[in-house]
């Protein structure tokens, strides 16, 4: 009988813990995702009664705002071209963007003194809610969405100082006004209208993926930028043949030059022997060259470079974001060299290589970017300000100084140069990323400006549109030279 007892009342503590580690994690830590999520009908009846704060970009324009009408309180979006940034807030379709992250502060829940919330409910008063200040410059977003055209990709121009976004466009975009009598369209369309490209668009990135390489080469001491090599032959690995066809009829180069010219073929032969004491490229190879044997200690070290420029982890951003990533973690000989040029199964975002672009100009450490600098509530009173981080070292800043070097050079002679900016120096690398199926190359650029004390880092990606120093990189430049006022 005891034995029963004991029995039943160790099964009955069981449950009794089940419920409250069950409750806890409910209550406490999805208590934000269920309070706030689209699927609260407290939510939509509570909605109809507040005034939402207004989002408004850094000079104070008004991007997102309320208005009282007739049949009560209307949601209205000045700028198109900011639709996947600020999102939408629909009483049929929910939350996105902006509207969904920040609704706490925009709804009113988060008050300077938090009794007077509790108070505006209990006397059951109409709550105002919080005005966002974002760090985009709308300006700058007309003129990135005006170099994009109606083409599909996207734009990103970050301050590479603190990680401020100055601009982000995705194309296309949509007009969150007609979002309730246009949803149907917009989510069937295969176009994607209501994807955010710049955040969660994934894409190969062909050679301008050559920053983490090169990072990776100069970072761990394997390459001498001075040293001239002869470069002429194509590469054969396992069967597999990268041609040697980005040098315009130069013969003797340095590494500088082979990354200004993007010669695939060194920087295939870079990631192989990022596990050898020094790079064997040129075309004077060792017999039987370092990556016969193995490539263990070079594949270890080309991921650990992906990974510090933030491949394969969560980016921390005010909206969602897709995780980049190399696509596999074992990597073959064939795919580390494809690899190495950006090819292979590497996926990235827009915004993530931006941030490869800000990371150089910001001296090897890269900045957490955001949208939102500010919420205020009413009376002006600040409920939240955003404090600069930077993620993490990616590399040292000697390291930092000798990219900036690369950088430099593929615009002042290489692909690049249609980045040029008179008076200006500009880093920056094209790329032309192969998707194969018959389709154009999607065509590519990243870089800042000024060279020497860089203010603004771009990102330009243009889906199928061929040879990114014929697109995307005069492009890049009018970005550039509109956020250097010029």
């Amino acid at each position: 009988m005891q034995r029963s007892i004991r029995r039943l009342a160790a099964v009955l503590t069981i449950c009794f813990v089940a419920i409250a580690l069950g409750l806890t994690y409910w209550q406490v830590i999805r208590a934000q995702e269920l309070v706030y999520g689209d699927y609260n009908p407290r939510l939509a009846r509570e909605d109809a009664q507040i005034m939402r704060g207004s989002i408004l970009d850094r000079n104070g324009r008004k991007l997102v705002y309320s208005q009282s009408t007739p049949n009560g309180t209307q949601r209205y979006y000045t700028d198109p071209t900011t639709a996947q940034v600020t999102g939408y807030y629909s009483a049929r379709y929910g939350t996105s963007g902006l509207e969904s992250t920040f609704s706490r502060y925009l709804r009113g829940d988060v008050q300077a003194n938090p009794i007077d919330a509790v108070t505006l409910d209990l006397l059951h008063r109409p709550r105002v809610g919080a005005d966002l200040m974002t760090t985009l410059d709308s300006k700058l977003q007309t003129v990135a969405a005006q170099v994009m055209g109606s083409g599909k990709g996207a734009v990103v121009a970050i301050d590479p100082r603190d990680g401020a976004v100055r601009a982000m466009v995705s194309v296309p975009y949509f007009d969150p006004n007609k979002l309730d009598q246009d949803w149907k369209a917009l989510d069937s369309d295969p176009n994607k209208p209501l994807l955010n490209r710049a955040t969660q668009g994934l894409y190969v990135p062909g050679s301008v993926f050559k920053i983490v390489t090169a990072t990776a080469a100069i970072d761990l001491g394997l390459v001498d930028l001075n040293k001239h090599y002869t470069c002429t032959k194509d590469l054969v690995v396992d069967g597999f043949r990268i041609v040697n066809k980005n040098h315009p009829g130069i013969s003797d180069v340095t590494f500088v030059d082979d990354f200004a010219y993007s010669c695939n073929v060194t920087f295939a032969k870079t990631a192989l022997s990022l596990g050898a004491k020094s790079l064997a490229v040129g075309d004077d190879l060792p017999n039987p060259p370092p990556w016969d044997k193995s490539i263990d200690e070079s594949r270890q070290r080309f991921e650990d470079y992906a990974h510090r420029f933030g491949l394969d982890s969560p980016l921390p951003f005010d909206i969602p974001t897709s995780t980049s990533s190399i696509g596999n973690q074992d990597l073959s000989r064939v795919e580390l060299a494809n690899s190495g040029f950006g090819q292979a199964k590497i996926q990235v975002t827009p915004l993530l290589m931006a941030l490869g672009a800000a990371t150089i100009a910001n001296g090897g450490k890269m900045p957490a970017p955001y949208l939102v600098e500010e919420a205020r509530d009413p009376t002006g009173a600040v409920l939240m300000q955003h404090t600069p981080q930077t993620i993490r070292d990616v590399m040292t800043p000697d390291t930092a100084r000798s990219m900036n070097r690369l950088m430099m050079a593929s615009v002042q002679e290489g692909y690049a140069k249609p980045a040029q900016i008179s008076g200006v120096e500009v880093g920056g690398k094209t790329g032309s990323a192969e998707v194969g199926g018959g389709k154009p190359e999607h065509s590519w650029f990243i870089g800042y400006a000024p060279a020497d004390n860089p203010v603004i880092a771009v990102a330009v990606i243009m889906e199928n549109k061929g040879p990114g120093d014929e697109f995307a990189t005069p492009a890049g430049r009018k970005v550039m030279e509109a956020a250097l006022g010029r």
